[in-house]
């Protein structure tokens, strides 16, 4: 009887100490929480894609493809969702670079849902592309592989001439993306 009100005791303090999040030593207010791991659909606020829809049959972006320069007309809203502004978040895509540097260093790019979103194609809506400012370069070898980008994420819209943003991210950390 003494023994199974043991292994009793045992099994709940071990299905507690493994359940939850607790690190030994630590409380769950002392852990630092990790960044919001997000994917792009998630940066669309509620009806969005019936509105891109929308915008999309009105226009004649998509059928106007130019391969030699012209830039087609982006569609779309600055509309976000404002439960991510002012959090920490994870997001897998591909790098524009604004400001290429020596050896491929970069400080300053668009961040895009697709490897080949540019220009001679409508860009992505607004909210479905991210600038990104980083403190310090970061080293992109080969643009058409993915990355996780990983920093606090604002409303500050921004325009270029490869697009307009309604999403900045102040990057704190690049994570190779693996398949």
């Amino acid at each position: 009887m003494l023994l199974s009100r043991v292994l009793a005791v045992f099994s709940a303090v071990a299905l507690t100490l493994f359940s939850s999040s607790i690190v030994f030593g630590q409380d769950e207010s002392d852990a630092a929480p990790g960044p919001l791991t997000i994917n792009w659909d998630e940066l669309l606020p509620d009806g969005e894609m019936e509105e891109l829809a929308r915008l999309y049959a009105l226009s004649t972006a998509a059928t106007n493809i130019d391969h030699f320069g012209a830039q087609s007309e982006q569609i779309g809203t600055f509309n976000v969702v404002e439960e991510l502004i002012g959090e920490t978040v994870r997001l897998p895509g591909f790098v524009l670079p604004l400001d290429a540097q020596i050896a491929g260093e970069v400080t300053e790019f668009l961040f895009v849902p697709y490897v080949g979103a540019c220009v001679h194609m409508p860009p992505p809506p607004p909210n479905q592309i991210v600038y990104v400012l980083a403190d310090r370069p970061i080293m992109i070898e080969r643009i058409w592989e993915p990355i996780w980008a990983i920093g606090l994420l604002t409303s500050d819209q921004t325009h270029s001439g490869l697009g307009s943003t309604a999403y900045t991210l102040e990057l704190t950390e690049v994570e190779s993306y693996e398949y």
